[in-house]
């Protein structure tokens, strides 16, 4: 059903393959062939249509509020893929007649499906069909599909009716206000539509060509129009092998575009641009356009590839399979959106931002493509307001950033979700409320991003703004105890959301000091400068009048410490006095959350059992505040009592167990981890990929095995390989250059890839070296001094 090469042994390490047509699992497909850009996001709906698809076509940060009542979501925009392809008079549906063979493939190399079927239709005539998409990488706003149509039995009538078809929905709501429907020259087609409550204009328009043999024919399609669609149909004779061709390309545009947002109205002016475009990309021809899009990813990849030398073959396509989806999930080109939990692929999460970004994905980004990684940082900067605003509803000073985020920066996480299996009602959604560590995390995305790349530029002008808004949030948010003579964080979520209302979190409160205590030594130095940059913050913010108070109030945080013995930090004030179950019915499930059928949220915060890894991340952010033996015995606590309900989990336990050195079971994780979209759990993804999991398939080989971590502005590489791997290789980006990483069972190379000038400084399994050109490390000796 899923195969994971192709059929040529030089695709291995590149090719997803389904093998068999099955309707049952048309969502795992549509959503791990999904295709796009970063700007566009087509999920793989089959050109024929089923009951049970799922087309969507979404436009980042395009966001839209169905109802006053609900919360903005990526509306679902006009379909362009779909076919109505009919052979002798009969609607061709693989749920009829006879398929002899079948094979859909994504190449990963060039973002490009194809798919190929012998099939015979009822009355027992046989017909060769070809398929073959993309999604431009070269053009952002272009997409472009081909079939091809061969009669082997008999001469055939064949009809194809395309279109654009506006009619689709987000789960039954319509977004979208009619607009123009238009016939051109007789093969251009156009549609527009605006959304409901952020009136964004979306241009739709699409052009075609029918060909025999490779022949162009001047034929008249018929058109017609329908409420919300408009389309051609193309009516041929085929003898019998004779190829019939289909060439389509279309292209999306919205007001929201930059080149068109800072315009105000566009009338028809955006229309005609469309057209315009789309006809001299029609122009180019379909093999010119798909050339591009395949030399565009050729570019990527000569950047970008990660090389896995393991005893199974399945590793090197899963980092692969990420960084593509990584690639189309993230909108380089434009820094007012980000990305969402479902990156592009589906109506999952409703297009939100979450801290899956900070934590999950920007990492990529820093050591991979720095400029991109500006673009996330900087799309916290535009919501900066947005998070003011909810802090101030909320009573607190400073910025809150949302749990969910959208276009604003507003809260827009929903009120209800699933049903309470006790109650029978739906369950209220809290995280929007208390679960508050995304405010800490932003900021460490900030900072992260800084050390990294060492872009004053962008601290100055961003940066240091969200530090002191976020730590001015959390000097407001701590609640003085007299008992303790400490200041607490009550009736919060952590990472782990098994557990509601709880106070002391370990995570939100070691983070909240990390915050508070940056904003310190952030406001010291610009201080100390007196730069244009301190007068103009001093002047918005108060600065010295801020400073004192982070002072005060970080001193005097309650920071739950190690046990003396045990060396067990408390998830929360109660976490550890928890009644205690058998779990292993729910972790060996199939199914993830199959607890939820057993317990409430509130029966589930009575139990020690954890959703994901909650105080463990702490351990690879703030990871030189602990020690070995600390993050050894929490991760040897908590982590048998981890359902790894949430796609995020796996690969940070992976990450630690790697510092633990249990190499084995990191692996084992990150073999599990690699398969929550990619593996053989035909509904995993339905619902479309899980973002921060994709991140953290890159952040386990290469933070985790690559060893690849960096502490205030020092790079760091403590390299480990696990048993089935050889050979790890990676390109990694820092403060400006570009490096190339390769390790072995007995060395670690590093390679300088550009001229840079000066030297850098690396930390090397804990010793110091200066990189010139290369350094080459032994593998065993560093082993010994561990």
């Amino acid at each position: 059903m899923i195969e994971y090469k192709g059929l040529s042994a030089l695709d291995d390490g590149w090719v997803i393959a389904e093998t068999a047509f099955d309707a049952r699992f048309l969502g795992k497909f549509e959503t791990i062939f999904c295709q796009g850009n970063g700007y566009l996001g087509l999920r793989a709906a089959t050109e024929e249509s089923y009951p049970s698809e799922k087309r969507n076509l979404f436009v980042a940060g395009s966001f839209n509020r169905f109802a006053n009542q609900e919360v903005t979501e990526l509306p679902n925009a006009a379909d362009m893929v779909q076919l109505e392809i009919r052979l002798n008079g009969k609607r061709f549906h693989l749920e009829k007649g006879i398929i002899h063979s079948y094979r859909r493939e994504l190449d990963l190399r060039q973002g490009e499906i194809r798919r190929d079927i012998l099939w015979e239709d009822e009355q027992g005539d046989l017909f060769k069909m070809s398929f073959l998409r993309f999604v431009s990488l070269h053009d952002r706003h272009l997409m472009g599909m081909r079939v091809e149509i061969t009669p082997l039995s008999n001469t055939a009538e064949i009809s194809i009716c395309s279109g654009i078809n506006g009619q689709k929905t987000n789960s039954g709501a319509q977004h979208f206000v009619e607009g123009e429907r238009r016939v051109f020259d007789k093969e251009l087609l156009q549609l527009t539509a605006t959304t409901t409550e952020s009136k964004i204009e979306f241009v739709h328009t699409c052009a075609r060509r029918i060909y025999e043999r490779g022949v162009r024919l001047i034929t008249a399609p018929a058109p017609s129009m329908d409420r919300r669609s408009v389309s051609l149909t193309y009516k041929l004779k085929a003898e019998v092998g004779k190829c019939i061709t289909l060439d389509k390309v279309a292209s999306v545009h919205t007001s929201l575009d930059k080149e068109w947002s800072e315009q105000g109205t566009v009338n028809h002016a955006l229309q005609d641009t469309a057209r315009e475009y789309l006809n001299k990309a029609a122009e180019k021809g379909f093999d010119r356009l798909l050339n591009e899009n395949e030399q565009a990813w050729k570019s990527v990849w000569a950047k970008t590839n990660i090389e896995i030398k393991s005893s199974d073959s399945f590793d090197q396509l899963a980092i692969r399979f990420a960084q593509y989806h990584l690639l189309l999930m993230t909108p380089a080109h434009d820094s007012r959106f980000s990305v969402g939990a479902k990156g592009l692929t589906g109506e999952g999460y409703k297009g939100h931002v979450f801290w899956d970004t900070e934590i999950f994905i920007l990492p990529y980004f820093l050591y991979m493509n720095p400029q991109t990684a500006r673009k996330l940082v900087e799309y916290r900067y535009h919501t900066l307001n947005g998070a003011r605003t909810k802090a101030r509803d909320n009573g607190y000073r400073g910025a809150m950033y949302p749990w969910e985020s959208a276009a604003t920066g507003e809260e827009e996480t929903p009120e209800w979700g699933p049903v309470d299996i006790v109650t029978g009602k739906p369950t209220f959604i809290w995280t929007g409320k208390i679960e508050q560590h995304i405010t800490a995390d932003v900021a460490y995305g900030v900072w992260h991003y800084y050390q990294a790349t060492g872009d004053q530029e962008y601290m100055d002008r961003y940066g240091y703004e969200i530090i002191f808004e976020t730590a001015t949030f959390w000097a407001s948010r701590l609640e003085w105890s007299d008992k303790e003579q400490k200041y607490h964080i009550c009736d919060v979520i952590g990472p782990d959301e098994y557990k509601e209302h709880v106070s002391n979190n370990a995570f939100t409160n070691y983070m909240a000091y990390w915050n508070m205590t940056k904003a310190i030594e952030c406001s010291r130095k610009l201080m100390q400068a007196q730069s244009d940059v301190y007068l103009t913050l001093e002047s918005k913010l108060a600065l010295t009048e801020r400073l004192k108070e982070w002072e005060d109030k970080s001193k005097q945080i309650y920071l739950p410490q190690p046990d003396m013995h045990s060396f067990i930090i408390p998830q929360d004030d109660t976490y550890l006095n928890k009644q205690i179950i058998d779990l292993k019915k729910y972790r060996d499930q199939e199914q993830v959350a199959s607890i939820l059928a057993d317990y409430s949220m509130t029966q589930l915060s009575e139990i020690q059992v954890s959703k994901q890894a909650d105080i463990l991340v702490l351990f690879y952010l703030l990871e030189d505040w602990f020690s070995k033996e600390t993050k050894a015995a929490n991760w040897h606590y908590y982590e048998p009592k981890t359902l790894h309900d949430s796609s995020l989990s796996l690969s940070t336990h992976s990450m630690l167990a790697s510092d633990v050195n249990e190499l084995e079971l990191a692996y084992d994780m990150f073999a599990k981890a690699a398969r929550i979209d990619l593996g053989t759990n035909m509904h995993s993804c339905d619902e479309g990929i899980h973002s921060a999991s994709i991140g953290g398939i890159w952040k386990t080989a290469i933070m985790g095995f690559g060893g690849v971590r960096s502490w205030e502005g020092s790079l760091r590489l403590n390299s480990k390989l696990p048993q089935a791997w050889e050979r790890l290789s990676f390109p990694l980006a820092w403060q400006g250059e570009r490096l190339q990483v390769t390790v072995t069972r007995s060395k670690l190379e590093v390679e300088r890839l550009t001229s840079g000038f000066g030297e850098l400084t690396l930390l090397i399994h804990g010793r110091e070296y200066v990189l010139r050109d290369r350094i080459v490390t032994d593998m065993k000796e560093a082993e010994r001094s561990e």
